[in-house]
């Protein structure tokens, strides 16, 4: 599905919220499929995942990126529409932060984990990513969302503090910079973003600095005690 013209349209996305609480009611226990065993919750939510998208209506089996990506993603860039179709690397959903152990750590995400961090992301940044639906292979499935162009380059380190700092979040210690070196962490009461990079924010030719990317968690009292918020 390399055809500008059969892309999946915009029209049909569905929001982050609505996924959520949709998928979301197949893993609760309970729910239509009943309890996963905590032994292979991994492979089950995945292959619950397939079986949701089929019966949604959004299960593109066989469609695939055509842009090799990061560490998370691989994308299609949509040239009709200016917006990315971002597939998360197959059988995976993207990275979480886990406060198991100190210094916090990344973590291989769930489907469910990797939608609500997206949904934050939207919140935090007034971004609009939006579902689009599943694709690669039937057992190594892709999520698939779709996000706006935006066109510049990419922000310094110091209008990344400068942005984040203006949405009252203060930047974390070097140890807590989870990602790649020259990622930035910064937290506020409700919330941290890890992985704020020059290559994750662009700072567009008016001067607005938006990030792209970025792995944001919801704090509770026993993160926030882990970040010394």
């Amino acid at each position: 599905m390399d055809d500008q013209s059969r892309l999946p349209r915009p029209d049909r996305d569905r929001s982050l919220h609505e996924v959520i609480q949709d998928f979301g009611a197949s893993l609760r226990p309970g729910g239509p499929d009943g309890e996963i065993d905590e032994w292979s919750v991994y492979d089950e939510t995945f292959r619950r995942l397939v079986r949701w998208a089929e019966n949604a209506g959004c299960f593109f089996e066989g469609f695939q990126p055509l842009k090799e990506g990061g560490r998370e993603h691989d994308l299609i860039f949509d040239s009709v529409t200016l917006n990315w179709l971002k597939f998360t690397k197959p059988a995976a959903a993207g990275y979480v932060v886990s406060f198991d152990s100190h210094p916090p750590s990344l973590g291989p995400g769930l489907p469910l984990e990797y939608l609500e961090r997206l949904l934050l992301q939207n919140a935090i940044f007034a971004d609009t990513v939006t579902f689009v639906g599943i694709g690669g292979e039937r057992h190594r499935p892709r999520l698939i969302t779709r996000q706006a162009d935006v066109p510049g380059e990419n922000a310094s380190p110091a209008e990344i503090r400068e942005l984040m700092a203006v949405l009252d979040f203060h930047e974390l210690p070097p140890a807590f910079s989870l990602g790649y070196d020259d990622s930035l962490a910064f937290a506020r009461h409700d919330a941290a973003v890890f992985d704020l990079r020059p290559a994750n924010v662009v700072k567009t030719a008016d001067g607005l600095i938006v990030p792209i990317d970025a792995i944001a968690t919801a704090l509770d009292d026993s993160s926030r005690a882990a970040l010394g918020v």
